[in-house]
């Protein structure tokens, strides 16, 4: 294969990182990755992808703000987190120019490391174009004019607080009582089974109302006679599984075609993406079709507020109530640092402008320990010194004076990016977690 074309089928794949079954008939799931019990090719490929992003990070010794850590920033803010272009750049405080240059660059450093571990072994890939006129296309792509206002709604739905718990056997109660009239009048019938145990779940109420009924109204055009679903809590995973089973109609080949090239599996995949959620289409037998959804139970995450205004200790405690989110406060820089080091905190929100030591020591103190270097800070200040803040190596930074959703957003994206990169890391070992 050329190189050039290797380029453009990972800029493809990594456009669809966490869309499994993408992954799983694109050529380059047949990289010679080793697979890990029971894995098949979309998750071996997901896996490999990642670990050439992590690959381009830099040493500690590089400079934060050098151009090599912002590269490696974009692609893990962009493809691993998820996050719209507009962010990423605003996060990395450039344009979106130059987002574009940082993207090409990027890539093709994505595309080095893979080539060097698997050039010589890599399958043929079939052209790009091929790819997009083979898939199904989804329902009413050529109407712009539906298209702009879908977007728009999406765009509406995914900026939304994050609300952190929702009681999943309640909304699925509610979920049922709305999709039953529908499965009636088609003379079908609905099962569905629950666990009085099941936690609450880490997703907007609204978004997973709207991502179950889009699976259930597909599901609904896959048979003429049962859909079940099945809430799943008892094995040993990280997720609640909300399975949605379909007696099918037609071949199972033809089902899934039809299913993944609809808008609604696009709509509820893109849903439930930016709260940690996943959806997949598990191989079907030869009479159901099994949509797998996997949404986060919620969990409790400690904060370190190290700041000396105790109005604004007691604003974020009230900010945080009835949030899985544990406010432990301290004053100054010396109380930070051990309490740091000792509680091992998921986040820590920092002020600058303190008595004795500032903000910025304590960041660089935090940042050159072991114990505490992959805590990710999140400064808040009057002073508007947020490429400072990055440089020496904090996640983020929050104007003064904070209000309650850029606080939710700024931890919610903290806590995810750091169980997703290090779920077994010391610290959240420690933590419990």
């Amino acid at each position: 294969m050329e190189p050039s074309r290797f380029q453009d089928d990972v800029r493809d794949v990594l456009a669809h990182l966490y869309d499994r079954l993408y992954l799983q008939t694109h050529p380059l799931a047949s990289l010679p990755v080793s697979h890990r019990p029971g894995e098949l090719g979309g998750h071996a490929l997901q896996r490999a992808l990642i670990e050439a992003i992590e690959a381009l990070k830099p040493a500690s010794d590089v400079p934060y703000d050098s151009l090599p850590w912002r590269k490696y920033r974009y692609l893990y803010l962009r493809f691993v987190q998820g996050l719209p272009v507009p962010e990423v750049a605003g996060d990395l405080g450039i344009s979106l120019r130059q987002s574009r240059r940082y993207a090409r660059e990027s890539l093709a450093a994505v595309a080095d490391v893979l080539w060097d571990r698997y050039g010589e072994e890599l399958p043929k890939s079939r052209p790009l174009n091929d790819v997009r006129e083979s898939e199904p296309v989804p329902r009413n792509h050529t109407d712009p004019g539906e298209t702009l206002l879908v977007e728009r709604e999406m765009a509406r739905l995914e900026g939304q607080t994050p609300t952190i718990a929702t009681p999943i056997n309640e909304l699925m109660a509610g979920v049922l009582a709305t999709i039953e009239p529908l499965a009636k009048r088609r003379g079908i019938t609905l099962r569905m089974s629950t666990n009085a145990e099941a936690p609450s779940v880490a997703i907007d109420r609204t978004v997973l109302r709207q991502a179950l009924l889009s699976v259930l109204s597909l599901s609904l055009d896959l048979t003429s006679t049962a859909v079940e679903i099945v809430l799943d809590t008892s094995e040993n995973t990280d997720n609640v599984t909300i399975l949605i089973q379909a007696e099918l109609d037609e071949p199972p080949i033809k089902a899934m075609e039809r299913l993944q090239g609809d808008e609604r599996w696009l709509i509820a995949r893109r849903l439930i993406a930016p709260h940690g959620g996943t959806l997949d289409l598990l191989p079907p037998n030869e009479r159901w079709s099994s949509i797998c959804l996997n949404v986060r139970p919620v969990e409790e995450w400690t904060v370190l507020v190290v700041e000396d205004n105790p109005d604004t200790i007691e604003l974020y405690r009230r900010y945080l109530d009835s949030t899985p989110f544990q406010v432990v406060a301290v004053s100054d820089g010396t109380q930070a640092l051990a309490r740091a080091e000792a509680d091992r905190p998921t986040v820590i929100l920092l002020d600058v402008m303190m008595p004795s030591r500032d903000g910025w020591e304590i960041l660089q103190m935090l940042k050159s320990r072991a114990e505490t270097e992959s805590i990710p800070v999140v400064v808040c200040s009057v002073l508007k010194e947020r490429e400072l803040a990055l440089a020496l190596g904090a996640a983020e930074m929050l104007i003064k004076p904070v209000g309650r959703t850029d606080l939710l957003r700024a931890l919610d994206r903290q806590c995810h990016a750091r169980r997703a990169v290090r779920p077994n890391s010391p610290a959240d070992t420690a933590s419990g977690r």
